[in-house]
């Protein structure tokens, strides 16, 4: 047996042949004959990668990031990847004979990804929309699943999802889903997350008072935390479904057929059974018939659209100027500190420019967003946005403030001192607005930038421009139409903004070269 796993043949044949070969007797004996014993280890092993090179390959798409139960990264071995999607995705190529690749991709991307023939099939969580399916094909449902509300257990408020609306409170779900798509239609206040895992740990912190989610990632996430309740009963029954390329009938029939074998098999009810989330109501889909699926959707008011990327950009704005207040008035004192502190602020300064320069903004976003809750300090949303984004730029301003004092002249400073002047009053009136003019091109042009880095705050649930694209591109597959107009929005924030700077540096200059030329007339 040693000898059959040691070739790697997983073709019982291949265990049959080595273990009644003459190999056996080879091995037992004193003189073994080395030519018959390696021709036919070299037989078997053509013959075993000849079959697995033959064996065809489903690639799969799905977010890893989106969290469990889904496809995740296993805790115990985070080289690789489980979840109830990730083992239904191999039996359903073992099913159609081929070996299942998954291929990690962005949720909000997926289906572009798909059309790209990055994989040939998604499983994910997958739900048949109107949207998708003017773009793809959608297989059998292969599992049934139920929306959930789950609030905090000391909310007495809320006891069903209709509290919400009369109350006027924002519900959280995922993007880009069957419970966003009903918020939407029926009227509700919504909160978009990109993971169950954001969504339910806001709820926990008090960020939002519900969230509908998925009985999967309700189960998984929220079931067992002692300090959230589901409310009321499981509703609006939705199918999890295989999306493939328009052009991919073929393939569709046989994912449909697959589908059926391993519903009828019981193979599929084994997976659920083991991540706690069969039901009886899933033995409607032991059924050769195709299942009609109930798709949900929704078409671009663009009238409508347009006052909600409208909104979104006043945040965006909102964002942007908060944030440039604080990297502005924390950049001077470190540009000071650095240059003419001592040796301790110096270092202090420093360390805090390197660090803040020397890691991401997404994950500075994110470790202010989760992690500060840690220490009992809560912050919103908008509020982390603007105050991580705010000491980000704060790294970058002070080395540019730092460089425009240092094109002053050193002789500035004693010429100050020489009429009298205290160093504050000096830096006011001599140092400040000499060194202002040389760092006012820089600045713009970090303002511009940072205007296009509020759209990182989408990964802590803050809804702002981009996050409204990525919504109304991703409920309407419109990412052209609607991505113009968003850049349109940039654009129209952008360039007052560098036009003003213009024709403030112009004034600024006109102005220094008119004090010059007074003072040699004299």
């Amino acid at each position: 047996m040693v000898r059959g796993q040691l070739f790697g043949c997983k073709n019982a044949v291949y265990f049959f042949i080595i273990s009644n070969s003459p190999i056996e007797d080879s091995v037992n004996s004193k003189s073994p004959p080395p030519t018959k014993k390696l021709l036919l280890i070299c037989s078997l092993l053509v013959i075993n990668s000849l079959s697995a090179v033959a064996r065809p390959v489903l690639r799969w798409g799905g977010d890893p990031s989106g969290g469990a139960p889904y496809v995740f990264a296993d805790p115990a071995n985070p080289q690789s990847y489980t979840g109830f999607d990730y083992e239904f995705a191999e039996a359903l190529a073992q099913q159609m004979g081929m070996e299942a690749k998954f291929v990690p991709t962005d949720w909000e991307s997926i289906v572009a990804s798909l059309q790209r023939k990055e994989f040939e099939v998604i499983i994910d969580g997958f739900e048949p929309t109107e949207d998708r399916a003017r773009e793809v094909l959608f297989s059998k449902p292969y599992y049934l699943f139920r929306l959930q509300v789950t609030t905090r257990r000391s909310d007495p408020r809320i006891k069903s999802l209709e509290d919400c609306k009369k109350l006027g409170i924002p519900v959280g779900t995922l993007v880009n889903c069957a419970a966003s798509r009903l918020l939407e239609s029926e009227g509700y206040k919504s909160v978009g997350y990109q993971d169950p895992v954001g969504a339910y740990q806001d709820l926990e912190l008090g960020r939002v008072d519900a969230v509908l989610m998925d009985v999967a990632g309700e189960m998984f996430y929220a079931r067992q935390n002692p300090k959230l309740k589901p409310v009321g009963e499981a509703f609006h029954t939705g199918a999890y479904v295989v999306g493939i390329r328009k052009a991919d009938k073929e393939l569709l029939a046989k994912v449909n057929t697959a589908i059926d074998s391993l519903a009828d098999h019981g193979t599929t009810e084994k997976i659920f059974r083991k991540w706690q989330l069969w039901n009886d109501e899933q033995l409607s889909l032991r059924t050769s018939k195709p299942a009609e699926i109930k798709v949900t959707g929704t078409t671009l008011n663009w009238s409508e659209g347009l006052i909600k990327l409208s909104k979104a950009a006043l945040v965006t704005i909102l964002i942007a100027f908060g944030a440039m207040a604080i990297a502005v008035v924390l950049g001077v004192p470190l540009a000071l500190g650095q240059s003419n502190g001592g040796k301790i602020i110096s270092a202090l300064c420093t360390v805090y420019i390197e660090f803040f320069r020397g890691t991401p903004v997404l994950v500075q976003l994110l470790f202010l967003y989760f992690g500060l809750p840690v220490i009992g300090l809560t912050l919103p949303g908008w509020l982390t946005a603007v105050i991580g984004l705010g000491l980000n730029y704060a790294a970058y301003e002070s080395q540019i403030y730092r460089t425009a004092f240092q094109s002053v002249p050193a002789r500035q400073w004693h010429v100050a001192y020489s009429l009298g002047m205290r160093p504050v009053q000096a830096f006011r009136r001599i140092i400040f607005p000499q060194a202002f003019r040389v760092a006012l091109p820089p600045m713009t042009n970090d303002f511009v930038a940072l205007f296009k880095d509020t759209s990182t705050a989408f990964a802590i649930a803050v809804w702002e421009l981009a996050t409204a694209y990525r919504e109304l591109a991703n409920a309407t597959q419109s990412y052209l139409g609607i991505g113009l107009v968003v850049c349109c929005y940039y654009l129209a924030m952008s360039l007052p903004l560098a036009h003003y700077a213009h024709r403030l540096e112009r004034k600024l200059q006109r102005k220094s070269t008119g004090i010059i030329s007074s003072g040699a007339d004299k």
